[in-house]
């Protein structure tokens, strides 16, 4: 039973990660109808400033430079929607996965020719104390994690069905011709919408390689892992995307700890990819009109 607390632990931390990366993918194509393949390495690049540049140049407080690199986060989604995916994004979907896909690979050299393939151990807000639960136990990072990932998606569920923001990615999601006409800032709410995403990568970025050493393999499968989540739920829904985050951490957790054998964690969020995509198969395509 000690065991199996363990490895729910560790499940529901890292699924909370892949969560917040998962909301970021949602909330980025629900106005803009682009699978942005580079928000994990928008989480990692800005997760590395706040390590090296930040804290370690500048010697910023943790909670300053922590602020610098969810700010980092914006700006860089920010800065791809408007300089990579806006120029080609009349050239279809094949062309904005490509250009997303130049992000990622782009940014995860330019981390490496920065500051080296090591993998630092990266502070947090919260520390690592650890809160007793029967026989096991929960660190504060851990709980401070999950409670960003409440936070941040009753927030972005806030923004999308209350508010000014939220009607007018609404209206652009289902004729962006008939938004501009009646007055709406298109372009600004589609940038302003992939900056959230970036922020969200961020703060995935430093709540996820403070728990767990990250390279360029450990990235792919946070990736795919954040899109198995955003799948369950046609890359459309909100608490889909949160609840998928949270089964794949579970499904990696129990898998690779009772099934000790190098991969088999990997291999199960793979498998759990191709039954999502065959279950909705029968489903709409990626571009219809969602629903908030």
């Amino acid at each position: 039973m000690e065991r199996f607390f363990g490895y729910l632990v560790t499940g529901l931390a890292n699924g909370a990660i892949f969560a917040l990366v998962a909301l970021g993918v949602v909330v980025i194509y629900r106005v803009s109808r682009v699978i942005n393949l580079a928000q994990g390495a928008i989480g990692v690049f800005s997760a590395f400033v706040f390590h090296y540049t930040l804290m370690g140049d500048l010697g910023m407080p943790v909670a300053v430079a922590t602020a610098g690199a969810i700010l980092t986060g914006a700006v860089l989604g920010a800065g791809v929607e408007k300089f990579v995916v806006r120029p080609v994004q009349t050239r279809g979907a094949l062309a904005t996965l490509t250009a997303t896909t130049g992000v990622l690979l782009l940014l995860t050299e330019l981390t490496v020719q920065l500051w080296g393939p090591d993998n630092p151990v990266i502070a947090s807000v919260f520390p690592d104390t650890l809160v007793r639960i029967g026989n096991t136990g929960v660190t504060v990072h851990q709980i401070g994690t999950a409670g960003i990932v409440i936070v941040l998606a009753g927030g972005l569920y806030w923004m999308l069905a209350k508010t000014w923001v939220g009607v007018g990615i609404t209206a652009i999601a289902q004729d962006p011709g008939a938004a501009r006409i009646v007055g709406l800032p298109v372009r600004s709410i589609v940038t302003l919408t992939w900056a959230i995403g970036g922020a969200s990568a961020a703060v995935a970025g430093l709540m996820y390689i403070h728990l767990n050493s990250l390279d360029q393999i450990s990235l792919t499968f946070v990736l795919i892992s954040s899109l198995v989540a955003a799948a369950l739920g046609g890359f459309n829904s909100l608490p889909l995307a949160g609840a998928g985050g949270v089964a794949v951490g579970l499904i990696f957790s129990f898998g690779q700890g009772y099934q000790p054998v190098a991969g088999i964690g990997q291999l199960l969020v793979f498998i759990a990819l191709l039954g999502v995509l065959l279950v909705r198969s029968n489903k709409p395509q990626l571009d219809v009109v969602s629903e908030f």
